[in-house]
């Protein structure tokens, strides 16, 4: 497995996440806030650096990994986070830290800007699921060479294919990312693969003209006023 540790700045993070015991995972998704803990769902990433830089090397995007990682556990926190990476044609790495949202719903409960399938994917699936169910999202097992099952820990997600070449570097100037953590409910019951479906979501200013930003692949996008959602990903494990 390629893990580009020695050049990734969150490589510590990226580290715990892969080592923390696998009954610990869903305290990361949850702070105590008075006597109540809430969960995380949105992450996006800071507006005022790494966006613009995001941008600027939008076009020359050759990989693109969300990897999972961990803070110190802190139960007043969240302490998961992912990390976008992103590998460009002259071999440079630049990881960007998405940070978790605040307030993400909207008075009326319901998600701001996500169309009706990635309501019914984030905010349905992944909101109401039993926190006890949470740790169990992120594995898959594997039947090894003497027969015997094994855990597999999903380490990162990969962007591949025309999703960089015919969407994300196609993409108007961007003015947000923002990855929406879902659950793929078709994989739930299918322990041998990851149902914790990363959701990216690319916003940009809507233009004047009427271009259509379906890139020829409005079968596998979702779209709203703004933002293009990005749902295909490869989990590794177990698909690498």
């Amino acid at each position: 497995m390629n893990h580009p540790k020695e050049t990734n700045k969150f490589s510590e993070h990226i580290e715990r996440w892969a080592h923390e015991d696998m009954l610990q995972l869903t305290h990361h998704f949850h702070r105590l806030k008075g006597e109540q803990y809430e969960r995380t769902s949105d992450f996006v990433m800071d507006k005022i650096e790494d966006v613009p830089k995001f941008e600027s090397i939008k076009k020359s995007i050759k990989r693109l990994r969300i990897y999972l990682a961990l803070d110190a556990p802190n139960k007043a926190a969240f302490t998961f986070f992912p990390v976008l990476e992103v590998l460009t044609d002259d071999e440079k790495l630049y990881p960007f830290k998405l940070h978790a949202t605040e307030n993400r719903k909207s008075t009326s409960g319901d998600l701001e800007v996500v169309p009706k399938l990635f309501k019914d994917i984030i905010s349905k699936n992944w909101d109401t699921i039993d926190v006890s169910l949470v740790d169990d999202l992120f594995f898959a097992s594997k039947k090894t060479t003497n027969g015997f099952d094994t855990l597999l820990r999903v380490l990162y997600y990969e962007v591949k294919g025309k999703m960089l070449t015919e969407v994300i570097h196609k993409l108007p100037e961007l003015t947000g990312i923002t990855m929406y953590s879902g659950i793929d409910m078709n994989k739930f019951s299918d322990k041998t693969q990851i149902s914790f479906t990363p959701v990216l979501g690319f916003q940009f200013e809507e233009p004047d003209d009427t271009s259509d930003y379906s890139f020829g692949l409005k079968s596998m996008l979702e779209f709203s006023k703004g933002e293009t959602f990005i749902e295909y990903s490869s989990p590794c494990p177990p698909t690498c």
